[in-house]
C-alpha cells in the first residue's frame, strides 16, 4: 500500500507541477482548445484587433464581429468579455463552415458539440449564450441558453430542424450570480441531444433521446455569443470566455477533458 503524504506534496511542489494550478491551465487553455477535435472555431476573448473584433485561434479565420459596447477585461489570469445585457454581442456572417447539419460523409462521429465558460450577472432573464439561432424554427440551427428565469432548468441545449426545437435542460450548479461555469451542448443525429454545466469541481449533464431530428436546419442565421441571432434579443448580463465549436458528436471523455484542464483557471 502507498500512503500518499500531503506533506511530502508540498514541499515539491516548486518542483512538480500540480495538476490544479491556475497558472498550468492558463498555459494549457487555449492548446486544449485547439486540439479539439472537428474543431470550426475557438475564441479565447483575450485576442482582438483594433476594431475590437474577436479572432479565431482555430487557424480557420472565424473572426466574430463587435456589437455594442462590451468590454475585454481580465481576472486572474482568465481573459473574458463583459456584456451588460443591452446590445452586447458577438456575431458572424452566415457561411459553409456554419452550417453544421450532421449528415457531413466525411465525418466519421458526425453531430455537433459547442461550448464555453460563463458567469452571469443575472438569474431573472432567458440569455442566449452561443447560437445560430433567431428563435423562429425556419431561420435557427442550434443554441446554448441561460434561462435565470425557469430556477429548476437554468442551461438548456437547443436544436432545430427548420420546423420545430428540441430542448434539453439541466437543473445544474448555476446558482447564484457572479461564478463561472462550464456549459456544452451535445447533438447526436437521430439519437440524443446532452447538455453538460461543470462548476465546483463537478461536471453534470442531462439526455433528451425523445424525436431527435436527423439533420439540424442549414439556416441563414449568423453566428452569435452574447445574443439571439437576430441580435435583438436574449442578450447575456455577464461574462464569457474560452468559447468553440466541433462539426462532430464528442464524447463524453473528451467533454470531461476539456473541463478538467481549464477548471483551475475558472476556480472550479
Amino acid at each position: 500500500m502507498t500512503v500518499r503524504r500531503s506533506s511530502i506534496i508540498d514541499t515539491r511542489s516548486a518542483d512538480f507541477q500540480r495538476r490544479y494550478d491556475p497558472a498550468f491551465a492558463w498555459k494549457s487553455a487555449a492548446s486544449v482548445l485547439r486540439g479539439i477535435p472537428g474543431l470550426r472555431g475557438a475564441w479565447t476573448m483575450g485576442n482582438f484587433d483594433g476594431n475590437a473584433d474577436q479572432f479565431d485561434i482555430s487557424g480557420q479565420g472565424r473572426t466574430l464581429s463587435y456589437n455594442g459596447n462590451p468590454t475585454y477585461n481580465y481576472d486572474g489570469l482568465i481573459p473574458y468579455l463583459d456584456l451588460d445585457g443591452t446590445g452586447d454581442y458577438l456575431s458572424r456572417a452566415d457561411e459553409f463552415g456554419l452550417d453544421i447539419l450532421g449528415t457531413e460523409t466525411y465525418v466519421a462521429v458526425p453531430g455537433l458539440t459547442l461550448g464555453l465558460w460563463f458567469s452571469p450577472d443575472l438569474l431573472t432573464a432567458q440569455e442566449f449564450l452561443f447560437a445560430k439561432d433567431t428563435t423562429a424554427a425556419a431561420t435557427s440551427s442550434y443554441r446554448l441558453e441561460f434561462r435565470g428565469d425557469i430556477a429548476n432548468d437554468p442551461v438548456r441545449f437547443v436544436v432545430c430542424d427548420g420546423a420545430a426545437f428540441d430542448v434539453v435542460a439541466l437543473n445544474s450548479v448555476v446558482t447564484s450570480a457572479s461564478n463561472w461555469y462550464f456549459v456544452v451542448g451535445r447533438y447526436d443525429p437521430s439519437t440524443e441531444i446532452k447538455v453538460y454545466a461543470g462548476g465546483q469541481g463537478i461536471l453534470q449533464n442531462n439526455t433528451n433521446a425523445v424525436g431527435i431530428p436527423a439533420a439540424l436546419n442549414n439556416s441563414n442565421a449568423q453566428l452569435t455569443i452574447g445574443a439571439s441571432s437576430a441580435g435583438a434579443g436574449q442578450h447575456l448580463d455577464g461574462q464569457v470566455s474560452l468559447a468553440w465549436l466541433s462539426c462532430m458528436y464528442l464524447s463524453d471523455t473528451i467533454i470531461a477533458s476539456i473541463f478538467q484542464q481549464q477548471r483551475a483557471l475558472f476556480g472550479q
